[in-house]
């Protein structure tokens, strides 16, 4: 059975697969080229018009895919591996702590601990704090 964090792994692979990139190209050559034949007739304007609109249009759609893949990236460069964990420790809920960790990094509080934390530039571990929190408050399952 896929967990939530598989199924989101899975549309992000339908959702950047090159063939989007290959569209928006194949789209943005095939307005130009509607532009250019309908120069010196009656749609030269709409035609023009379209041909701009696309390409603003897949410019967008290209900068989104960029951007989506470096965050990824920088995404995996941040995050602990989710292959090393125990079977018993949810991979959502690692994440969820390694958010909330990333949070907490940049709040200002004055418990001790925390500016022993921040002297030693001390981060938790996610896979640590969910396990932490399981013996805290062990599930019924």
């Amino acid at each position: 059975m896929d967990t939530p964090l598989d199924e989101t792994v899975s549309d992000l692979d339908r959702d950047l697969s090159t063939e989007w990139i290959e569209l928006s190209q194949n789209v943005r050559h095939l307005a130009s080229e509607l532009e250019t034949k309908a120069t010196g007739t009656a749609l030269a304007a709409d035609a023009s018009q379209l041909s701009s609109e696309t390409s603003r249009l897949c410019d967008h759609l290209e900068r989104i895919h960029r951007d989506v893949e470096a965050l990824l990236v920088e995404l995996d460069e941040k995050l602990p591996a989710l292959e090393a964990l125990p079977a018993n420790v949810d991979p959502d809920e690692v994440q969820r702590e390694a958010i909330q960790i990333h949070r907490e990094t940049h709040e200002l509080r004055a418990d001790f601990k925390d500016i022993i934390k921040a002297l030693f530039m001390w981060q938790d571990n996610p896979v640590s704090r969910v396990k932490r929190h399981e013996r805290i408050h062990p599930s019924g399952d």
